[in-house]
């Protein structure tokens, strides 16, 4: 770069600006730095300009000369004035650089240290251009779908359909709203064994609702069920009983019991020797058909109530004080009057012996089935036999029990008749089997259908033996036959009282009877 400074006259402008006797070492270095314009005040909020080094080159590429240092004066020199104005230092033909008050110079930068990384200088981010929006298309319109066809139900599906919603509605009420409905007239024993499980209420209550609701919308058969626990059965209804010495009024009760009978076959044959003077009796509802009578066989007063039941819960066991073995003894007409029995039988005194597989409830109380048969009796009223000698495992009759369905058992026995097939009996260890006395059973002929029998003095003819008890009963088509205690405690109760001859004209007070129920809830035949 060509050098525009002249010093031709470099003594004449030493002399001319030093002053008052200032030093001449001071005044030839200040001529020989070119002196630096004032730097512009930073501006607010920018950054601070970063102060130059003397040994750091000036704009032009030139050195400061470095001058030897000379003792400051005592006094601080004044002021100097203020210098003419200096011929340009560059030519016209170079274009003069811009004031250092416009620009900073940039920071140095760090030499490297060997082992030692660098920073690298962040990158400024790219001005990006704001994408053009295209604009945006109008939407098109959807196509038009093409018409729909109605499809309109007949007539005649759409009233179907709205008697079965009606029925459904009307089951749903009747259990939720009305929280369905027991027997009115079931009550719970104080100190008894309530064991029944919440699902055989349940189905109970839906069992018994379903039938109300659904019975007026269309003929179905009435099906009430009862509950295992409760010790008091619904009342029966008065005008369902009756009594007659008419064989033609007795055929047309039975010609109303068809629905009941359900195409099964009566036992009561009318061409029997019936013992003079004695009456029909009989009792009929929706869940239950008895007919009560007398006859004659082989000169033996036989006392028979033929009973079929529409739900095995009807077929029910009750014994003395509600609770085993309480100690209590009643009369069977008492207990029998005071569970609302249709019919009932005694049992098998439980309470005078300890022998055989007793169970109440569903609850296993004894369990000694060496010597004598046990008839049991499951939650669909069906009759199983075990003999003696059987079940003695341990365990064997729990399980017995619970793969049965078993609800009670009764221990006295022996078996009269099993499979449709007489049984021989030739010894027995209770019972005095071969000796005359009052005897009673009970039988089953098909399904829900029943037989009660007893043999009674009755004045001038005979008692009988189990042999002759089994032959007589089984003369009337039974498939199963059970003996139940006998002697005085021999009856059969209906309407109130014994309705055959019982020992020594009184009752024996006893520990539980076996009787049959109706199911129809008391409010709802009302």
């Amino acid at each position: 770069m060509k050098d525009n400074y002249d010093f031709s006259d470099l003594d004449a402008i030493l002399a001319e600006f030093s002053g008052k006797g200032e030093p001449e070492a001071e005044a030839a270095l200040r001529l020989t730095a070119v002196p630096e314009p004032r730097a512009a005040e930073p501006v607010s909020g920018g950054p601070e300009p970063v102060p130059e080094k003397a040994d750091e080159p000036s704009a032009a590429g030139e050195r400061y000369e470095s001058l030897p240092e000379e003792p400051a004066p005592a006094e601080p020199a004044p002021a100097p004035s203020p210098a003419p104005e200096l011929p340009p230092l560059y030519s016209r033909e170079e274009p003069a650089p811009k004031p250092r008050s416009q620009f900073h110079r940039a920071p140095r930068q760090p030499l490297p240290v060997p082992g030692k990384k660098t920073p690298a200088e962040p990158r400024r981010p790219a001005e990006r251009k704001p994408a053009e929006k295209k604009p945006a298309e109008p939407p098109k319109p959807p196509a038009p779908r093409p018409p729909r066809k109605k499809f309109v139900l007949p007539l005649a599906l759409r009233i179907l359909l709205g008697l079965v919603s009606l029925a459904l509605c009307a089951v749903v009420l009747s259990w939720t709203v009305f929280n369905l409905h027991p027997a009115s007239t079931t009550m719970s024993y104080e100190g008894g064994d309530a064991r029944l499980r919440l699902t055989d209420k349940l189905d109970v209550y839906v069992n018994n609702a379903s039938a109300d609701a659904l019975g007026d919308l269309a003929y179905i058969r009435k099906i009430y069920t009862l509950q295992e626990s409760d010790t008091v059965a619904p009342v029966p209804d008065p005008n369902g009983f009756g009594i007659t010495d008419d064989l033609a009024e007795v055929q047309a009760v039975i010609d109303r019991a068809a629905v009941v009978l359900d195409g099964q076959e009566l036992i009561f044959r009318p061409d029997v020797e019936f013992v003079p003077g004695a009456p029909f009796r009989y009792y009929l509802d929706d869940t239950i058909f008895v007919l009560a009578w007398q006859e004659y066989i082989e000169n033996r007063c036989c006392t028979f109530a033929e009973v079929k039941v529409a739900h095995g819960s009807q077929v029910r066991r009750k014994i003395a004080g509600d609770s085993y073995s309480s100690g209590v003894q009643l009369y069977a007409s008492t207990m029998a009057n005071a569970a609302n029995a249709v019919v009932a039988i005694n049992g098998d005194f439980y309470e005078y012996r300890n022998l055989g597989i007793t169970v109440y409830q569903r609850t296993l109380y004894r369990n000694n089935p060496a010597t004598v048969d046990t008839c049991f009796f499951t939650a669909s009223g069906d009759m199983l036999f075990s003999r003696a000698g059987e079940l003695m495992g341990q365990g064997e009759a729990q399980r017995f029990i619970e793969d049965n369905d078993v609800v009670f058992a009764i221990a006295f026995g022996p078996v009269l008749v099993d499979n449709g097939v007489l049984q021989e009996i030739k010894s027995y260890p209770i019972g005095e089997i071969n000796t005359m006395y009052s005897r009673s059973c009970i039988s089953m002929k098909g399904e829900l259908h029943y037989l009660l029998m007893n043999i009674n003095w009755d004045g001038d003819r005979p008692r009988a033996t189990i042999p002759e008890l089994g032959r007589y009963v089984y003369s009337k088509g039974v498939d199963k036959s059970y003996t139940l205690d006998g002697g005085q405690t021999s009856e059969i109760v209906m309407m109130g009282g014994p309705i055959n001859h019982v020992d020594f004209g009184s009752e024996r007070s006893v520990s539980d009877i076996i009787y049959f129920a109706t199911a129809i809830p008391e409010e709802v035949r009302s």
